[in-house]
């Protein structure tokens, strides 16, 4: 995420599941004397990483940032083999890697240097693209405010979304009432009986036949700008609605766009983003051995897992975003690390 940029949950959602109470984003923000409401105004990027270090700080201190760069299993166990060449055997592996290695760039733009296209997660500074232009392609939230942010930073921006709209949610009320609530229940995931369902029913949520599953997991909240970002664009940002991009080609050192919609046009531009989501593909963790690839089974590029997020291969684990096509969209959110931490946790003292 860049500088500058707002967490689109509300910061009640923002809470990382932790063992003991007292270590929710409103303790971070009181011990700190920083200002902190549970609704309504969402916790910055900058915000959000000074949580989780203090998070971490509290609670795993003893974490070692190691790159793995193999993980084969023999003889029972997993054999690990980390960037610095040391060895490491273990019974049971959790994977939790996020979504970054499952970045998506349409097939148009992907052969293209980065220089010339990247992808939204790229960026932690968009500073860098002041006095250029430079053209978003996507309609969800990552799209709207990275448009946003490059306008506030001096750059010329535009957006092509293939959409014929552009979604903007009414904010939720500040204080809401029981009425509300009942016809809304708050949950992490969101507000509403579906997100209720989805956070608190997993388990159910395996016994839907498998592509319906997978749809779900995929699709529900898909791309919305937060109500707190539309007056940062409409009118802003100029905005190419129902445009596909057809064809895009590099001339000297820009790139040359064809859009086909309502207005079709050529546009020339300095550099293109791609805020087009992530697709799964679990053939992207390098570190995964090819005989303990090849032993999993996967479903829509995910591990197709058990209610305990074991997959095929006994004794590995995996948690985060791959776990929404077997378990539900709440895993793609931090709101699933409530109900996933502590399911992991009991199946590893089981095991034990």
């Amino acid at each position: 995420m860049p500088e500058g940029m707002i967490l689109k949950s509300e910061p009640y959602a923002s809470d990382i599941s932790a063992p003991t109470s007292g270590f929710a984003a409103g303790d971070y923000c009181r011990s700190q004397h920083l200002p902190y409401r549970d609704r309504v105004i969402p916790l910055s990027r900058e915000r959000f990483i000074g949580y989780g270090d203090w998070f971490a700080s509290k609670l795993v201190p003893d974490v070692e940032a190691t790159a793995i760069d193999n993980i084969e299993r023999r003889d029972g166990e997993f054999q690990l083999l980390t960037d610095t060449g040391e060895h490491v055997r273990a019974r049971r592996v959790v994977v939790a890697t996020g979504i970054i290695p499952f970045s998506h760039v349409p097939p148009e733009l992907s052969s293209f240097p980065r220089d010339l296209v990247s992808h939204s997660s790229d960026h932690n500074d968009l500073s860098r693209f002041r006095g250029c232009d430079v053209v978003v392609v996507g309609g969800g939230q990552s799209a709207l405010e990275t448009a946003a942010l490059l306008r506030e930073s001096g750059a010329d921006a535009q957006i092509v979304v293939r959409s014929p709209f552009v979604s903007w949610p009414s904010p939720n009320p500040e204080t809401p009432s029981l009425g509300h609530r009942i016809k809304h229940p708050v949950a992490r995931l969101c507000e509403g009986w579906p997100c209720w369902g989805y956070q608190h029913l997993p388990d159910v949520f395996r016994y839907l036949p498998e592509q319906e599953r997978i749809d779900r997991a995929l699709h529900f909240l898909g791309p919305a700008g937060a109500w707190w970002l539309r007056p940062r664009v409409e009118g802003r940002v100029p905005i190419h609605l129902g445009t596909h991009l057809t064809e895009a080609k590099s001339v000297g050192t820009r790139m040359r766009l064809r859009l086909w919609g309502p207005a079709p046009a050529t546009i020339e531009c300095d550099h293109v983003i791609a805020a087009t989501g992530f697709r799964f593909d679990l053939s992207r963790l390098s570190f995964l051995g090819a005989s303990l690839y090849r032993s999993l089974r996967v479903a829509a590029g995910a591990p197709v897992l058990s209610r305990k997020f074991e997959s095929s291969v006994p004794g590995l684990y995996f948690m985060g975003a791959l776990a929404a096509p077997s378990l539900g969209p709440a895993m793609r959110f931090v709101a699933g690390t409530h109900f996933a931490a502590a399911r992991v946790a009991h199946a590893l003292r089981q095991a034990r």
